[in-house]
C-alpha cells in the first residue's frame, strides 16, 4: 500500500491534519514566533480541523434519501415571511442583531434539510436569494450613509457629477475612462428619481442578490449536479465578501457580478450543440468581456492571477485522471478564447487610458521587490486614549465572536471538501481544475496574522472561485444519515448565522468585535447634512486652505468641496498648515486615519479621548459649528491639537 492509498483511508487525513494543526499551534508558542494571543487566535485551524473530521467521519459519499420532503411552496412562505419580518423589525428596533441573529440560522436550517432530501431548485433558490437580500436591507434600514472604506463617498459625488454635467470627463479618480458603473447608478437614480446614494446601495443588494442563481447555474454547469449548484448557491450567503459589498457596491462588485456569468456563458460554450448556439454565445461573452474592461480593469487583473494558478491546475489535471495526451481537450482555444481576447482588448485599452492606481500598485510592488521603494510605515497615535492591551483572555474572547467563529466553520467546510476530492478524486473529474484552483487559493479568505494593504480585492476575486470547493464541503457535509443531520445543521447554522455579524460584514456593529476601535464607516443622515453644511460655508467664506480626516474629506466630495491642505498625526499631537481645521464629535468614538491611502505618504492614524477633545474645543476659535462638526481657524496653521501621544491628560 502506497503513501496515496494510505491517506484515502476514510479518517487518516483528517486525523493527521488535527494533530499537525496542534502541533504547529504549540511549535508556534514554544519557539515564541508569534505572541502567545496571536496562536491562540490562529487556534480556529485546529478547533476547524476537528469539526471537519467529525462532519467527514459521519458523512457519506452519496447523501441519503430517507429525508421526508417538507412542501416547498410552504418552506419558501416560512422563509419569505421571516425574512421581510427580520427587515422589519430591524428598521422598528434600529438594529438588525437580535432579528437576523434568529431568522437568518433557521432560514439556512430550513434550507438544508430540503438540500439534503429531494430539494425544488426554485424554492430554494427564492429562500436563499430572500435571505441574502433581507440580510442587506437590514442593514441598509439600520445604517443612515454608509460608505464602508470611503469608496461610496467618491462614487455618490461621481454620480451626481455625472447626471449633473451628462459627460463622462466630469467623473472623477479617473474613472472617466471606466464609467460602466456610474452609468449603470445613474440610470437607476433617473429611472427611480432616487438620491444617487439610495440608488448606488439598493443596485448592489439586487446584483448581488443575483448571483444566488447565478451560483446555481454555475455550479450545475460546471461539477454536472443539481445538489452542488444549489449548495454552491447556498454558498453565496455563507462567504462573507458577497456580503460585504452587496451594500458597500462599487465598480470591482460590478465586474466581479460580469465574471461569474462569463464563466457560466463559458461552460455553456463548451457543450454548445451546434454552430448557431457556439456563435450566439460567443457574440454575447464578447460584449460582455468589453463591458467588463470598461466597468473595472484590475478585476480583470486580478483574476488573471486566479487563471493562472488554474492553468497549472489544468496542467497537471491528466496526470491525476491518467488521461493521455491526445485526449486532453481542456486548453482547447475553442473554449479559452473569451480570455485570450478579453486580454487583448484589456491591453489595448489601457495602453490608451493607464490606470493611475494599477500604475501606482506595480511601481510601489516592484520598487519593494527590488529594494528601491519602501511602504510607508503606518503609526497609530492615542491622544489620551487607553487601547486594552493583548491577552489570551482577549483572544479566547475571539474565537467565541461571530469572526471566530465564521473562521472555524469556513476552514471545517473547506477541509470537508478537501477530504472529499482525495477519497472521491474520479467523482469530481467535472468541474475538478476549478474546484482545486479554488481550495488551493481559499486560505487568502481565512484570518492570518499578517496585514496586507488592499488584500480586499484580491480576497473578492478569490471568492468567486472558493463557491466551488465550498459547494463540495456542504455536499458531503449534508451526506448525513439521520443521527447524525444535527451536527450538519448546527455547523451550516452557526457558521451562516455568524457571516452576517463578522467585522467585515458588520463593521458598523463595534458590540459583534472585541478589538480597538475601528474607522468610521457610516454616518447618521444629520451628521451627513452636518459636514454638507460646512462644506457649503468653506467654499462661501473660507479664506485658506482647509485640514480634516480622509473620511471627512471624502464626505466632503459630495458637496464638490475638497480639503488641499494635509493633516499630519505626530508625537506630538495634530499638526497642519491650513488656516481651517476640520473636526467632528465622532472622532472620539473612532480611529481616525489621515490622508489618502497609498497614494500619499501619511498613513497614520489616531484616536482621541473625550476630555482631550472637549478641551482643544474650548481652546481654539470656532468660526463654525453644528451639532457634529467644528471649524477651526489659525493664521498660523495648527501645532499640537490634542496634545503629547499617550493614555495621561
Amino acid at each position: 500500500m502506497d503513501l496515496l492509498d494510505y491517506l484515502r483511508r476514510p479518517l487518516t487525513l483528517p486525523v493527521l491534519v488535527c494533530v499537525t494543526a496542534a502541533v504547529g499551534l504549540l511549535t508556534l508558542d514554544a519557539l515564541r514566533i508569534l505572541p502567545r494571543p496571536t496562536v491562540l487566535r490562529a487556534g480556529y485551524a485546529s478547533i476547524g480541523a476537528v469539526v471537519a473530521l467529525i462532519l467527514f467521519g459521519v458523512s457519506q459519499a452519496e447523501p441519503p434519501n430517507h429525508s421526508k420532503r417538507l412542501s416547498p411552496s410552504l418552506a419558501t412562505k416560512v422563509v419569505f415571511i421571516g425574512a421581510a419580518g427580520a427587515v422589519i423589525a430591524a428598521a422598528q428596533l434600529n438594529s438588525r442583531l437580535l432579528p437576523f441573529g434568529i431568522v437568518l440560522p433557521l432560514g439556512l436550517i430550513l434550507v438544508a434539510y430540503q438540500i439534503r432530501g429531494d430539494p425544488s431548485p426554485p424554492a430554494v433558490l427564492t429562500q436563499l436569494g430572500s435571505l441574502f437580500a433581507a440580510l442587506q436591507l437590514g442593514k441598509y434600514v439600520t445604517t443612515g450613509f454608509y460608505f464602508g472604506g470611503t469608496d461610496t463617498l467618491a462614487h455618490v459625488a461621481a454620480v451626481d457629477t455625472l447626471i449633473e454635467a451628462r459627460y463622462t470627463a466630469a467623473i472623477p479618480h479617473g474613472y472617466d475612462l471606466y464609467p460602466v458603473f456610474h452609468f449603470l447608478i445613474g440610470a437607476v437614480k433617473h429611472a427611480t428619481e432616487l438620491p444617487a446614494y439610495d440608488a448606488l446601495v439598493l443596485t448592489g443588494i439586487g446584483l448581488m442578490t443575483l448571483v444566488v442563481p447565478i451560483a446555481y447555474l454555475l455550479g450545475q454547469s460546471i461539477l454536472g449536479s443539481t445538489r452542488l449548484g444549489l449548495t454552491a448557491a447556498l454558498s453565496v450567503p455563507i462567504l462573507e465578501f458577497f456580503s460585504y459589498h452587496a451594500v458597500y457596491f462599487y465598480p470591482q462588485a460590478l465586474a466581479s457580478v460580469f465574471l461569474l456569468i462569463a464563466l457560466y456563458v463559458n461552460s455553456q460554450l463548451r457543450r454548445a450543440g451546434d454552430e448557431r448556439t457556439f456563435r450566439r454565445l460567443s457574440v454575447f461573452v464578447i460584449a460582455l468581456i468589453a463591458t467588463m474592461v470598461l466597468t473595472h480593469h484590475l478585476t480583470y487583473l486580478l483574476f488573471a492571477a486566479v487563471a493562472a494558478v488554474a492553468l497549472v491546475v489544468a496542467v497537471v489535471r491528466p496526470l491525476l485522471f491518467a488521461q493521455s495526451a491526445s485526449s486532453v481537450e481542456t486548453l482547447r482555444y475553442r473554449w479559452l478564447f473569451p480570455g485570450a481576447i478579453g486580454a487583448v482588448l484589456l491591453l489595448v485599452y489601457w495602453s490608451y487610458s493607464p490606470s493611475l492606481i494599477t500604475v501606482g500598485i506595480v511601481e510601489l510592488t516592484a520598487g519593494v521587490l527590488f529594494d528601491v521603494a519602501t511602504v510607508p510605515a503606518e503609526q497609530l497615535y492615542t491622544y489620551g486614549v487607553s487601547l486594552p492591551a493583548d491577552s489570551v483572555g482577549r483572544a479566547i474572547a475571539w474565537l467565541l465572536t461571530p469572526t471566530g467563529i465564521y473562521a472555524v466553520g469556513l476552514s471545517a467546510l473547506l477541509l470537508v471538501a478537501a477530504y472529499e476530492l482525495l477519497t472521491e478524486l474520479r467523482s469530481y473529474r467535472r468541474g475538478f481544475t476549478l474546484t482545486v484552483t479554488g481550495l488551493g487559493l481559499s486560505a487568502l479568505l481565512l484570518p492570518i496574522p499578517v496585514a496586507i494593504p488592499q488584500i480586499e480585492r484580491l480576497k473578492f476575486v478569490v471568492a468567486l472561485v472558493v463557491l466551488f470547493p465550498l459547494s463540495v464541503g456542504l455536499r458531503r457535509t449534508l451526506s448525513v444519515d439521520r443521527r447524525h443531520a444535527v451536527a450538519a445543521f448546527v455547523v451550516i447554522a452557526m457558521l451562516g448565522g455568524a457571516t452576517g455579524f463578522t467585522v467585515l460584514v458588520a463593521d458598523d456593529l463595534p458590540e459583534t468585535y472585541i478589538d480597538e476601535p475601528r474607522e468610521q464607516v457610516e454616518m447618521t443622515d444629520s451628521e451627513f447634512d452636518s459636514v454638507g453644511t460646512t462644506a457649503s460655508f468653506l467654499q462661501r467664506h473660507g479664506d485658506g486652505p482647509a485640514a480634516t480626516d480622509r473620511v471627512t474629506n471624502r464626505a466632503f466630495e459630495t458637496s464638490g468641496f475638497n480639503a488641499t491642505s494635509p493633516l499630519q498625526a505626530r508625537p506630538g499631537g495634530l499638526r497642519t498648515a491650513g488656516t481651517y481645521l476640520v473636526v467632528r464629535e465622532r472622532w472620539t468614538d473612532h480611529l481616525v486615519a489621515l490622508g489618502q491611502g497609498l497614494r500619499s505618504g501619511e498613513l497614520n492614524s489616531f484616536a482621541v479621548s473625550d476630555s482631550r477633545f472637549a478641551a482643544a474645543d474650548s481652546r481654539h476659535d470656532k468660526v463654525y459649528t453644528t451639532s457634529h462638526v467644528r471649524v477651526y481657524r489659525s493664521g498660523d496653521g495648527f501645532e499640537g491639537v490634542y496634545g503629547t501621544n499617550g493614555a495621561a491628560r
